[in-house]
């Protein structure tokens, strides 16, 4: 089965993605502040849909 994941909307994305191993979700409200250091190798990715 293939899938155009340009198709698929980025909210069900990130459904999915936050429940792979190795995966670490955090939410922020609009008005938080998040300071992280990070090890690599990592992807950061920021998603404000």
């Amino acid at each position: 089965m293939s899938y155009n994941l340009a198709e698929i909307p980025t909210c069900e994305l990130n459904e999915e993605i936050i429940k792979r191993a190795g995966v670490e979700a955090v939410f922020l409200g609009p008005e938080d502040r998040l300071v992280k250091v990070v090890s690599g190798p990592a992807w950061v990715i920021v998603n404000r849909d």
